[in-house]
């Protein structure tokens, strides 16, 4: 059921009533149209959309006086005849019940939604009168005198509105700007003291009302307001900060901001704020960082409440084009300060990653984990760092750590390189039936994980087994990346061991094409499959190259010195 329709059925439940009959209409009649019109609503309720119209029809017909079937035909007309149909079926129900606030309501959203306003506002003038109570009225008056631009009537409704619901901000605000526009400023800046005096304890609308007068071209009057609100609260840091823009509108500004950025009582939040001013101000006169610099250096000397001063220190380095080490620096500052900080410590991480600081990086995962045990990422990259600084039992350990915390919400592929990495490990640890099982896990987080598909493809090939499996796995690879030389030549060979040599032939030659031809192992490999093919001459020419790009193939010289591919 349409929501239109919902709706229908809805105001036919809600404002049913006994129908206002003409003194004319006999009593059988009345029963005759309460039948009609009741079951013409049971239709509607029962979505008979069709039905409840003809009945409806024949209920008009005994009594076309009756406002709730007018009003109920009114949404009918809508679709079925037009909309000024239903607009003068609603005029017609409001007509004959003049105090139903429903249909007037009804009729008033009719009347807006045709953009007739002045026939929306005439209705809503009348609901006014009957419900002065009412606020919600006072407000879809407000909406549409503004539309209109009548700001006198404007301040009329937030007059009523602030009557029903009481002074506020918003509705201040409001008015002060409807007297801006009708060009009363007297009016319009006494409302905004009037506030301030309704709530004197609550410096905010003080402030507000000087920082208007400073907008307004008054700075003298902001001046005084602000300087008796830092006499009774010489901390207040909106006053402070309003206090900036007053002196940053005499050409004093500068300053100023450097002793609030250094004033130990204001928060970092509003530090924050105040540097933000002092960056933008520092590169609109296209000045040197060092200013800058030294700045944050004097803060940061002080207590921090919290990271985000070094946090924005960090981000301006970066904006500097400074170097890692000077952005890492600061970065170290924001895990001291705050040692829960994920993503200053995965950044401070990659740097190490970058400079194959593979201690310095197990350093950063071990403090992370201690802080926050339950981020697996620091596993991951504190087992990888084991990895490669070729500590392979330790790397599984952290590993299988953080094969604890893994929940539904990890990231898949996260996971999936976990489970990759434990495998290549076990595969250099001859412990295949390990590496094979957390490989097959590996894929079950992530099944298109090339990386795992093209390891676990190409270690089967080497052990000569499930070469059907490793054949499908490794085409998994080049479809995600045909190019990929490695994977090229992971597939190539699986299908040199499977007898399919010409094809075997196309995959190697497409390797040594996209960069295979500096990696002896792939060269060795060409040479291998060009001599099952027949071409004797060229496997020579794969099998000498192989040997001066180093490789360390135990049948290597065996072959160039037979002339003749040796199995391992």
């Amino acid at each position: 059921m349409s929501q239109l329709k919902k709706y229908i059925v809805l105001a036919c439940c809600l404002f049913q009533v006994i129908s206002v009959f003409s003194q004319e209409l006999s009593e059988a009649d009345r029963r005759r149209f309460d039948y009609f019109y009741l079951e013409s609503v049971r239709m509607r309720n029962l979505g008979k959309y069709a039905q409840s119209y003809e009945l409806l029809k024949h209920a008009l017909m005994i009594n076309p006086n009756a406002p709730e079937a007018l009003f109920d035909m009114a949404s009918f007309s809508s679709f079925l005849v037009s909309k000024e149909e239903m607009v003068s079926n609603y005029e017609r129900a409001v007509e004959l019940s003049p105090k139903n606030q429903w249909y007037k309501q009804v009729l008033g959203n009719s009347y807006y939604r045709s953009n007739q306003l002045d026939k929306a506002i005439e209705v809503y003038e009348q609901m006014a009168k009957d419900s002065s109570d009412k606020v919600d009225v006072f407000y879809d008056l407000l909406g549409l005198y503004t539309q209109k631009q009548d700001y006198e009537k404007c301040i009329w409704a937030l007059n009523k509105i602030e009557s029903l619901d009481g002074k506020s901000e918003q509705l201040s605000m409001e008015k002060f700007r409807m007297y801006l526009r009708l060009e009363q400023k007297d009016k319009a800046f006494l409302e905004m003291e009037a506030l301030s005096k309704e709530y004197p304890n609550d410096t905010r609308y003080r402030i507000n009302l000087g920082d208007l007068y400073l907008d307004d071209g008054h700075p003298k009057k902001a001046l005084e307001i602000y300087q008796q609100i830092l006499k009774e609260e010489p901390q207040n840091v909106q006053a402070q900060l309003s206090m900036v823009s007053y002196l940053e509108k005499q050409k004093e500004a500068e300053k100023s901001l450097e002793e609030l950025a250094l004033n130990p009582t204001v928060d970092s939040q509003t530090r924050v704020s105040v540097l933000r001013k002092i960056i933008f101000n520092s590169e609109e006169a296209k000045e040197d960082s060092t200013k800058v610099l030294n700045l944050f250096d004097r803060i940061m000397e002080q207590p921090q409440d919290g990271p985000e001063v070094a946090l924005l220190w960090t981000q301006y380095k970066a904006m500097k084009n400074m170097s890692n080490d000077e952005i890492g620096a600061s970065l170290r500052t924001v895990v001291k300060i705050d040692p829960g900080n994920v993503a200053a410590r995965l950044q401070l991480m990659q740097y190490a990653f970058d400079k194959e600081d593979f201690d310095d990086a197990i350093q950063l995962c071990q403090e992370a984990i201690e802080y926050t045990p339950e981020e697996v990422p620091f596993y991951y990259y504190q087992g990888l760092s084991y990895y490669q600084s070729q500590r392979g039992d330790q790397a599984l350990e952290i590993f299988r750590k953080g094969l604890n915390y893994i929940t539904d919400d990890t990231d898949k592929e996260l996971v999936s390189n976990m489970y990759g990495a434990m495998g290549d490990i076990y595969h250099e640890k001859k412990m295949d039936k390990q590496a094979y099982e957390v490989y097959d896990s590996a894929l079950v987080y992530k099944p298109d994980n090339t990386l795992v598909l093209n390891n676990y493809a190409y270690y089967l090939a080497l052990e000569k087994k499930d070469l059907e499996k490793a054949e499908a796995m490794s085409f998994r690879t080049l479809k995600a990346d045909p190019k990929a030389y490695n994977e090229l030549d992971t597939y190539a060979w699986i299908l040199f061991l499977e007898k399919k040599y010409i094809e075997a032939k196309i995959y190697i030659e497409q390797a040594l094409k996209n960069g295979g031809d500096q990696h002896a192992g792939i060269v060795e490999h060409a040479g291998d499959i060009f001599y099952v093919n027949g071409e004797v001459e060229q496997a020579l020419v794969y099998w000498e190259q192989a040997d001066k790009l180093g490789s360390d193939s135990k049948t290597l010289k065996k072959k160039i010195k037979q002339r003749k591919y040796i199995g391992d």
